[in-house]
């Protein structure tokens, strides 16, 4: 049985750790805030410049460059965005599940898939998938030349032919609790949906007069988007 001193102790060591992970949670929920704010703030300007390019891409010729071009679809790559650790409740699950059930609508083709973070990489990679590419560990120290040199690996592949479509699953943020999995299609870059003409949205579209032309905006935004 335990004596006096020794209970002593062990609460002692309670309190001590308690200031330790009280200590550590602040510092995580520091963290967050600040991932948060950025998620929030750079949102806007990707989706208005997504939305930008859509737009124009319909207005210039396919030919105009490779990156807008349909061509029969034969390889495919999947880009897989999952993080590098659990303990994140369905977080990594539900991309995992997503990534598994969006390759059966491509049965028949050859599907090569690029990983970003631990867990899907780990998850594909046992499994056997063709996994040619893995990014793991960057959301320690997230930069956007990590951001960057991915963009350009699977740019260059399309170019040389190694793929004729990639499509990125991801987890977009809407609360600490909340994400939505988003699938995309990254190339070809697809063209703005025409709503019909009953549609509200149709409505409020402007055919905007562009300086420089549309052209040469494309191939100028093209490299980042």
């Amino acid at each position: 049985m335990a004596t006096l001193r020794e209970i002593r102790r062990r609460i002692s060591g309670v309190k001590n750790t308690q200031k330790i992970t009280k200590a550590m949670k602040m510092v995580a929920a520091a963290r967050l805030r600040r991932a948060q704010e950025a998620i929030i703030s750079t949102r806007p300007y990707a989706r208005k410049l997504g939305e930008l390019l859509r737009r124009l891409v319909t207005k210039v010729d396919d030919n105009l460059n490779p990156l807008l071009l349909d061509r029969e679809i034969k390889n495919v790559l999947l880009v897989v965005v999952t993080a590098d650790r659990g303990l994140c409740g369905s977080f990594n699950g539900n991309i995992i599940k997503a990534a598994a059930n969006h390759l059966k609508s491509y049965s028949g083709l050859n599907v090569r898939m690029l990983t970003v973070g631990r867990k899907g990489a780990d998850f594909f990679g046992r499994r056997n998938f063709n996994v040619t590419s893995k990014h793991p560990g960057i959301f320690t120290d997230l930069d956007f030349s990590d951001a960057r040199e991915i963009v350009q690996e699977i740019t260059e592949g399309y170019l040389k032919g190694e793929f004729d479509k990639v499509d990125v699953i991801y987890n977009e943020f809407k609360s600490v609790i909340q994400q939505r999995i988003i699938i995309e299609q990254l190339l070809p870059i697809p063209p703005e949906e025409i709503k019909g003409k009953g549609d509200l949205h149709s409505l409020a579209q402007v055919d905007y007069i562009c300086e420089p032309s549309a052209a040469e905006i494309v191939n100028t935004l093209l490299p980042d988007i």
